[in-house]
């Protein structure tokens, strides 16, 4: 995934990444449990879901959000 950068933008990429999908991780925990609640449709925790292994694929596997 580097496509040219140096050591220091790809670090800032990788940090940027990794929060990003810290952040969908969040969402998608909050939308099971609103969908449990019967508050929020079971689809959106599942395209949350699918967000979080693109982007996981995005990072190197030692950088991955499990």
């Amino acid at each position: 995934m580097t496509k040219g950068r140096s050591d220091d933008e790809q670090k800032a990429v990788e940090t940027i990444l990794r929060a990003l999908a810290h952040r969908l991780q969040r969402l998608r925990d909050e939308a099971a449990m609103q969908a449990l609640r019967g508050e929020a449709d079971p689809g959106v925790e599942k395209g949350l879901d699918m967000a979080l292994r693109e982007l996981n694929d995005l990072l190197p596997r030692r950088k991955r959000v499990r």
